[in-house]
């Protein structure tokens, strides 16, 4: 499947690039998106099994309208003994706090409408957490691991965070894995200093490094 070169391009700037990135993605047939989502979940699970089979934790979000489904991964996460961590949005600070969850029903509806931990029921991970592995959301992605996202600028500041600990400790950071279709890749996402890279996008096809495509079968 081709993806949306000929849609976006960086002379747009974000707010227009924004635009047309999610009135594309709101146009991708809704019959279709379960099931590229649960491809996409499948490669997620056989590239973790293989390529990173000491992982321990995984930040995932939960899916918002037409985005990229991730509850089949959580589901496997749960069921293969790794940390399941989701983000809780903080609007006032305009910043995230993470919580590991077991379930569905330690869920409830947040900032913005999205679901989210319920504090009441699911463990705080702490300020200083840093998970093996984060699955991050957006309306379009290219090659060289540009991401544009919704404007609020949570994962940019968190992926500050997690560097700044990161260097504080001596160990090395997460792996950043954009999540979405292939009809969101484009040739040059519009980027700022600030905004964070990713360093692998996951679509239906499969768990791109760079602009290399790693593909599971069962044989």
């Amino acid at each position: 499947m081709a993806g949306t070169d000929e849609t976006i391009e960086p002379s747009m700037g974000k707010r227009a690039a924004r635009t047309a990135a999610k009135e594309l993605r709101d146009r991708l047939p809704k019959a279709r998106l379960e099931e590229w989502s649960i491809m996409a979940c499948e490669q997620a699970a056989q590239w973790l099994e293989r390529e990173y089979s000491d992982c321990r934790s995984m930040l995932l979000y939960v899916p918002f309208r037409s985005e990229l489904n991730l509850r089949p991964l959580m589901e496997w996460g749960w069921r293969s003994g790794i940390a399941v961590i989701v983000p809780r949005c903080l609007p006032e600070q305009r910043l995230m706090a993470l919580y590991r969850i077991h379930g569905w029903d330690e869920l409830a509806s947040g900032a913005y409408g999205i679901m989210e931990p319920d504090p009441s029921i699911a463990a705080y991970c702490g300020d200083a957490y840093v998970p093996d592995i984060v699955f991050v959301p957006g309306l379009a992605f290219d090659r060289q691991g540009g991401r544009l996202g919704y404007g609020g600028g949570y994962y940019d500041r968190f992926y500050d965070r997690l560097r700044d600990i990161s260097l504080r400790e001596d160990r090395m950071m997460p792996l950043w894995i954009g999540c979405g279709f292939e009809q969101q890749l484009v040739a040059e996402v519009p980027m700022e200093g600030h905004d964070a890279r990713v360093g692998a996008i996951l679509t239906e096809q499969g768990m791109r490094m760079t602009d290399q495509v790693i593909a599971f079968d069962d044989d």
